[in-house]
């Protein structure tokens, strides 16, 4: 599945994770030796959803907040599913499979070189994806670039220019590899998902206040 690594938690004996789900975005799933609990998340506000039934009584505000934390810029790989958690830390994970609400990726965005040199080239020295970080490279390279200083000056959309900052800013992290639509849409998608709310927030007001000025 695709997923962050689990983390160990404080708040209750289990580890947690977020995964990304096919219907699109996010969900965390927490993780005991008795029990389980998968939530989606809201992306315009950053909330949890109960996925089916949770017991609210253990899996309550405090333990759900501490995993969105320990979630938080943390990157997607492909991991095994956890089967079961033991008390003294261990726990099980079993060969690469997906869960029922992440059965089919139909782009496995995350296998791609694209995908991996992003993580590489934007993850800080503690192993999180700084949102940061990417948003001030992609702005610099923006101000570099006469194309998007063209589009700039045609007000043309910010989503659209953000589209095509992220595709070239790819193509040269991989060398001249090029993402085709459907591929870069997925890419974006799956930023999006490891943030509760848009990775390319910083870039997006940015230009937006350049296109404004005109």
């Amino acid at each position: 599945m695709i997923r962050t690594e689990a983390q160990r938690m404080t708040t209750i004996n289990g580890l947690s994770y977020k995964q990304k789900l096919t219907a699109g975005g996010a969900g965390i799933t927490i993780i005991t030796p008795d029990d389980k609990a998968v939530f989606t998340i809201n992306k315009r506000d950053g909330t949890c959803v109960p996925f089916g039934n949770v017991n609210s009584d253990v899996f309550n505000k405090d333990v759900i907040n501490e995993a969105l934390e320990l979630a938080k810029g943390l990157p997607y790989r492909r991991q095994g599913k956890i089967s079961k958690v033991y008390p003294d830390t261990h726990c099980d994970e079993s060969p690469i499979e997906l869960e029922t609400e992440d059965e089919k990726v139909e782009i496995d965005v995350v296998a791609s070189a694209e995908y991996r040199e992003f993580i590489a080239q934007y993850t800080d020295k503690k192993g999180k994806f700084s949102y940061q970080l990417m948003n001030k490279d992609l702005m610099q390279f923006a101000a570099r670039s006469s194309v998007v200083r063209n589009r700039l000056e045609n007000k043309e959309d910010a989503d659209e220019i953000v589209r095509y900052i992220v595709k070239s800013k790819a193509a040269d992290l991989t060398r001249g590899r090029s993402m085709d639509e459907e591929m870069l849409t997925a890419f974006i998608d799956t930023f999006d998902s490891m943030d509760t709310r848009s990775a390319f927030k910083e870039l997006k007001a940015y230009l937006r206040g350049k296109i404004s000025r005109r």
